[in-house]
């Protein structure tokens, strides 16, 4: 009974307070222009139940970092050189950029955590066990060279031609905004959102909201082709990953694995041709 507990909401009515912030999350998601408005409303709603000491202070703290990085892409990105100048330079725009919303994301989380006495095994911060760390460096070997090769042909329904030279002095930035993005989202969505909602509406209900709301998240302006395979696709994608946090008790695979995917991204932006 105590596993079923685990997976399964636990009180009615905290399990409805805490899918509200979910469904902000989904709605900021979808409406760009209401992001910041979202934010302000998880913030307040956030502090009200930190004060309160309810329990679904956990779902609501755990949607801000995921609703100030949505925000945060309302922001003016500084862009590339057209030229490609800027591909193998090491502090390159894209790659800063990345750099510092992870920064200031991760560290507004880090606040919250302090507030709430959160332990770092509450966001799957921890080390697993060594089998689990062999298939994460096989994951990030894998997936970035098939990532590099296959991405072009993957993104073209989605994003139109996307295409760009590799450059192997490329690697550091791209590295940098990699490492940034993959662990910045990791930790948010599958660390935050998706285990501190889990210690009240229960891990199965918090790892499929996670994925609804990764999935939602990836669609946008950007998108020039077809929006929902491609929102199904890294909603798929995020239920995965919650699922490997749960079984594996870390991030460390899904992290691995989502740095790899994440360096071609870098290239599209950086060193498009």
């Amino acid at each position: 009974m105590g596993a079923a507990r685990r997976y399964l909401p636990s009180d009615p009515v905290d399990f409805a307070r805490s899918a509200v912030p979910l469904g902000l999350l989904v709605l900021a998601a979808a409406v760009p222009g209401l992001r910041v408005v979202v934010l302000a409303a998880l913030v307040a709603g956030a502090a009200i139940a930190i004060w309160r000491d309810a329990p679904v202070r956990w779902g609501w703290a755990g949607a801000v970092p995921v609703a100030l990085s949505l925000s945060w892409g309302g922001l003016p990105a500084p862009t590339p050189a057209f030229d490609g100048s800027d591909c193998a330079n090491p502090t390159s725009p894209v790659a800063t950029w990345r750099a510092l919303e992870a920064v200031v994301v991760l560290g507004v989380l880090a606040g919250l955590a302090l507030i709430l006495r959160a332990t770092p095994a509450s966001l799957s911060l921890r080390w697993p066990a060594r089998r689990w760390v062999r298939w994460a460096v096989v994951g990030f070997l894998v997936s970035g060279p098939v990532a590099l090769l296959v991405g072009p042909y993957l993104a073209r329904p989605f994003f139109g031609d996307v295409g760009y030279e590799l450059v192997a002095e490329a690697l550091i930035p791209a590295l940098v905004f990699a490492v940034a993005n993959g662990v910045m989202e990791e930790v948010i969505y599958r660390g935050a959102l998706q285990g501190w909602s889990g210690r009240v509406m229960g891990l199965g209900p918090a790892v499929v909201g996670q994925a609804i709301v990764f999935g939602v998240a990836h669609s946008g302006a950007d998108v020039i082709g077809l929006q929902v395979p491609l929102m199904l696709a890294l909603g798929v994608g995020g239920l995965l990953a919650g699922v490997i946090a749960v079984r594996t008790r870390s991030l460390l695979i899904p992290m691995a694995v989502h740095i790899g995917l994440d360096i071609p991204i870098y290239f599209a932006f950086a060193c498009g041709t």
